[in-house]
Order: structure tokens, then sequence, then C-alpha cells
């Protein structure tokens, strides 16, 4: 009878050392995961906030070049259209200002990383919704309304000098879809930030 108590005593205890193994092997994976997640979170909330200084340079650029193309649609300012007239072909130096249409692009190599290692599953969904929606926008914004108009100035049709006016619209076309969705993402932006950094307060 004692042996069989021994026993007993025996085997609760290597079933309790096992179980406590395994819960803190377990409370030290999700250690790791809370503090993969944090550092994913905190390079996020970093690369959005360059993205989002980035966008009010783009923003301020790409407004003053919409209202220069304005301004020539509309004879304001005479001397600008005569010296486009006067090239054989669209000097965009001209309806830039000389000015760069974009110095840098923004960046996706914080949110990319967190997809491929996939601790974005490990976001809460509003969380996710927001930086998704943002991101989405933000390459709709480089990668096709940005690329259009550097595509369409390559285009032969833009160097149509006696259709100057048609080839103006069409740039100050673009340049409107392009700063409208530039405002967009501004908004989306600053929901994200704003919800990323009230999750820091929460925590």
């Amino acid at each position: 009878m004692l042996n069989l108590r021994k026993h007993f005593l025996d085997g609760l205890l290597i079933v309790f050392s096992v179980l406590f193994a395994l819960f803190i092997d377990k409370m030290y994976d999700d250690y790791l995961l809370s503090q993969k997640m944090e550092i994913a979170l905190q390079t996020v909330t970093k690369e959005l906030q360059e993205n989002q200084s980035l966008l009010q340079d783009w923003n301020q650029r790409h407004t003053t070049i919409q209202d220069r193309i304005s301004a020539i649609l509309e004879n304001k300012q005479p001397e600008l259209r005569a010296a486009l007239e006067q090239q054989q072909f669209l000097q965009l130096g001209i309806l830039t200002n000389d000015q760069s249409m974009a110095d840098s692009m923004p960046s996706t190599t914080a949110w990319e990383s967190a997809k491929s290692t996939g601790i974005v599953a490990e976001f809460d969904f509003e969380t996710t919704r927001k930086l998704t929606d943002a991101y989405a926008l933000q390459q709709i914004v480089v990668e096709r309304t940005f690329a259009q108009i550097v595509d369409y100035y390559f285009d032969s049709e833009a160097h149509d000098m006696a259709n100057l006016d048609r080839v103006l619209v069409q740039f100050k076309l673009r340049f409107s879809e392009l700063t409208s969705q530039e405002w967009m993402l501004a908004r989306l932006y600053n929901d994200a930030l704003t919800h990323l950094q009230a999750g820091d307060k929460r925590g």
C-alpha cells in the first residue's frame, strides 16, 4: 500500500513537472512573440511617420505644379507659355520650376517584413485594417498614379507642341488625381498612426 502511494505521488510529481515545464515554455514563447510584435509595430510606426513627412513634401510639390499648369492654361503666366512654345518638345522643368517631382519614394520595407514573417497575424483586426488601407493606397499612388505621369511624359503625345493645351490638360488631370490621392493617403497615415500611438498608451 505504501509503495502504491509512493508510485502515485511520484507519478503526480512527474505529471506536474511536465505540465510546469510546458507552462514555462508557453510563457517564454508568448514573451518572444510579444517582443517580436512590439518591435514590428514600432518599426512600422517609424516607417509611417517617415512616409507621412515625405508625403507632405510630395503634396506641396505636386500642388505647386498643378497650380502652375492651371496658370498657364488660364493665361495667368504668359511668360511660361511663351517659354514652352519656344521649345521643340515639352520641357518638364518649366512646369515643375526645375524641381524634381519626387526626391525619394515612400517605403514599404517594415510593412513587407511584418507580412513576410507572419507577425501581422498577431496584430488586432483594427490595426491590420488601418495599416492595410494606408499601404494599399500608398502603392496605388506610387506605382500607378505617379508612374502614369512619368510614363505620359515619355509618350510622344506629351511632346506634341502643336496641341500644347491638350497636353497641359492631360498633365493637369493627372496631377489633380495625384494630389487628391495624396490628401486621402495623408488621412489614412494619420488614422493609422493615431491608432498605433493610442495602442502604445493602452499598453
